[in-house]
């Protein structure tokens, strides 16, 4: 991370980013978390005032307890989990090992035939599907609308579509836009007759004070599912924990496959302390919803951005035409160790796109500052980097593939 600034970046670290479909780990670009305290995380979207120290040192504490013992079974969690989320019937709950566990599960076991997705989106509602052989359609957010959907547009799409199956992200990855609850309940009513009707709703703490979600009315809707990240909201992304809502049927399908020790004794520690650490949580996510603000306005500084708005912890950014997205990300962590998330690979983005997260203020500066000074160096009138990242692009490799 010292290479000269007027130079374009071939470390090791920038070398990571080639040929994968997700951003390299923090593992990896610190060399084993060796080199962590260089690094300034601008990718991963968490939660950056929780856990308390408080709670931290309680979760130190046990911790011989938590790796010695096996943890309780998941119908136990769920009760602990519905006590902290707020939810009725714990029976209509399961946990995963992250969230992304139990798309992979619903990708494998419940969604057996084609689907739509809307895009850009999370890459596990796209590639996964694609490489079980099934087949997705796209529904395209339009930078005209600032990255919006309509629930009329969403349901005319599916209908229009013919698939079985269908995914929304509210607020939407990597774009942060958002439907009203009203919105997606109108969408569930219309859709009652695909196989599943999954929203992700993994960011809808840091939408707005009292997020539109509806988790509460999910189980109503036989093919409905809500899917929930917790290890970003709850600032510990590396312990994987997130949860699933659906009618009781559905998790009983479910928990038949599901290992039963999915979620590790650590995380059961964790969701037990954070129970009588609510009050700071939702203090927490209110912070957060303040820094995205701060965020959006700092971003607006720049005149090479195009900003969209957004209601998630991290905001949507367009660079400038005949500017190189990758140079950039390059150079941001080369040579100012600020790791940003550059969207193209994602379908439905090129590498002009990205997903900066949302964080302290003073950190947010820092990225402003570090920003505008790697502009300065930055080629002009080069092509974004495409290859496969676009949509006929992936599509076209998937038939390949088939």
């Amino acid at each position: 991370m010292n290479a000269a600034k007027n130079q374009n970046s071939n470390t090791p670290n920038v070398l990571l980013f080639n040929n994968q479909s997700h951003s390299p780990s923090y593992a990896s670009l610190t060399h084993n978390f060796e080199q962590a305290h260089l690094l300034r995380d601008y990718c991963i979207p968490v939660n950056s005032y929780f856990p308390t120290e408080a709670i931290m040192q309680q979760l130190y504490q046990k911790m011989p307890f938590a790796l010695k013992y096996y943890p309780s079974g998941n119908s136990q969690l769920a009760e602990i989990l519905s006590d902290f989320a707020g939810i009725t019937d714990p029976a209509n709950v399961i946990l995963g090992n992250g969230s992304t566990e139990l798309i992979s599960w619903l990708n494998t076991l419940f969604i057996q035939d084609d689907i739509l997705v809307p895009i850009p989106s999370f890459g596990r509602w796209t590639d996964e599907p694609m490489g079980l052989g099934r087949s997705v359609h796209f529904l395209e957010y339009q930078e005209e609308n600032n990255f919006c959907l309509t629930a009329a547009d969403f349901v005319a799409a599916v209908k229009t579509s013919g698939v079985k199956n269908a995914v929304l992200c509210n607020p939407n990855n990597p774009t942060g836009s958002i439907l009203a609850k009203a919105d997606v309940i109108w969408i569930m009513q219309q859709l009652s007759f695909l196989d599943n009707l999954i929203i992700d709703e993994s960011f809808i703490d840091f939408s707005m004070p009292e997020p539109p979600t509806v988790q509460d009315v999910v189980a109503q809707f036989p093919n409905a599912w809500v899917l929930k990240s917790l290890g970003k909201n709850l600032g510990l992304h590396g312990l994987r924990m997130g949860y699933a809502i659906s009618c009781r049927k559905n998790i009983e399908k479910l928990k038949k496959h599901v290992p039963f020790w999915n979620v590790n004794g650590i995380t059961e520690m964790l969701l037990k302390l954070v129970i009588a650490g609510k009050l700071e949580y939702e203090e927490s996510r209110l912070r957060v919803i303040q820094d995205r603000e701060y965020l959006l306005k700092a971003l607006r500084s720049i005149e090479e951005l195009t900003v969209f708005t957004s209601n998630a912890n991290f905001v949507y950014v367009k660079l400038a035409d005949g500017l190189n997205g990758d140079v950039l990300r390059d150079r941001l962590l080369d040579n100012q160790g600020c790791f940003v998330r550059n969207c193209g690979n994602k379908i439905g983005c090129t590498s002009q796109y990205f997903r900066i997260a949302a964080r302290p203020q003073e950190e947010v500066d820092y990225l402003i500052t570090a920003i505008k000074q790697e502009l300065k160096y930055l080629p002009r009138n080069t092509a974004p980097t495409l290859d496969f990242r676009n949509v006929a692009n992936k599509i076209q490799e998937h038939k390949i593939a088939s």
